[in-house]
């Protein structure tokens, strides 16, 4: 049995339970085990320090070779550089980090980067600036930090107010609001370069900047375009894009690109599309994009986990 080692494990219920149906061995490593959701359902969650703590990389490799784990699998957006320069080390001790190379990364995680590889890629996105000082009058627009996960410190603003939001965003940057459908699209690309899946979605609801209700969707034109957007950036495994189909025009807006497993995946795993197959050493890859079911809608709610606190007992 192949073992994955996934990384802040804590919410990530459904996904570790998908594993765990197509015959993984599944640990996690947190740097609060107790307080993990997963606890009912993974044997072991190792203890860490933060991902920006000293000593965090080292630990995860130790447990890596200690459990001899075949595949980890990083979900913390700011360690996913970090553990790209130690491919060749984790390699060494049989675990494959399943992450994208490092440039492709610096181009992805900062939003500015991004949209600049965008637009000189002639890939529709809207105008981003990083001053609000160049912004025109003509629309809405938004500010957020370059970096970063979730809807934290973004804000919705015009011209007359933006410098005064601007100055709460820390290192911020202010891109045209699109006024429309938003979309977020999970893929999966093998290390070959392979494209083995794309689910689009339309983000229906979003709280506290995590998709609650959202439906699969067939979009063949939205598809084509994120299949060679895809292909021209090479990334590799589990990648989810975000993007806004705008009201007047129609035309499809990329805005984000996050190299890992959205918090919307649950939906996209039952729809059909087995990312824990896609892992599998021997894995014969699908030469069309695997199916998946289309019109599935999904409804979060709030559930409890009851665990028995040591530190009370």
């Amino acid at each position: 049995m192949e073992k994955v080692l996934f990384t802040s494990i804590g919410r990530r219920v459904q996904l570790a339970r998908h594993f765990i149906e197509h015959g993984w061995e599944v640990i996690g490593a947190d740097a609060n085990p107790d307080e993990c959701a997963t606890r009912n359902i993974v044997p072991q969650i190792y203890k860490v320090p933060k991902s920006d703590d000293q000593g965090y990389l080292e630990q995860l490799l130790e447990i890596c070779k200690l459990e001899q784990v075949n595949c980890l699998i990083p979900l913390f957006e700011p360690e996913l550089v970090k553990l790209a320069f130690l491919k060749k080390e984790f390699q060494e001790v049989g675990t494959r980090i399943v992450v994208s190379d490092v440039e492709k990364l610096q181009v992805c995680l900062n939003k500015f980067t991004l949209y600049q590889y965008l637009r000189n890629s002639k890939i529709l996105t809207p105008d981003t600036y990083d001053s609000y000082e160049r912004i025109d009058g003509n629309s809405k627009w938004v500010v957020k930090p370059k970096t970063g996960m979730g809807s934290k410190d973004v804000y919705i603003t015009n011209k007359s107010d933006a410098s005064f939001v601007w100055n709460k965003v820390y290192d911020p940057i202010i891109q045209r609001y699109i006024e429309g459908q938003e979309y977020s699209i999970d893929a999966f690309v093998a290390d070959n370069g392979r494209v083995l899946s794309i689910v689009p979605r339309k983000r229906l609801e979003v709280r506290s900047g995590e998709v609650s209700k959202s439906v699969t969707i067939r979009d063949v034109a939205l598809t084509e375009q994120t299949l060679q957007l895809l292909r021209q950036l090479q990334l590799s495994g589990p990648v989810t894009l975000q993007g806004i189909k705008e009201r007047t025009t129609g035309l499809f807006y990329f805005i984000e690109i996050n190299p890992r497993f959205g918090g919307g995946v649950p939906l996209t795993i039952h729809s059909g599309v087995p990312y824990a197959d896609f892992l599998k050493t021997g894995y014969q890859q699908y030469e069309n994009l695997y199916p998946y079911q289309a019109g599935l809608k999904m409804l979060r709610y709030d559930e409890a986990v009851f665990v028995n606190d040591k530190g009370s007992e």
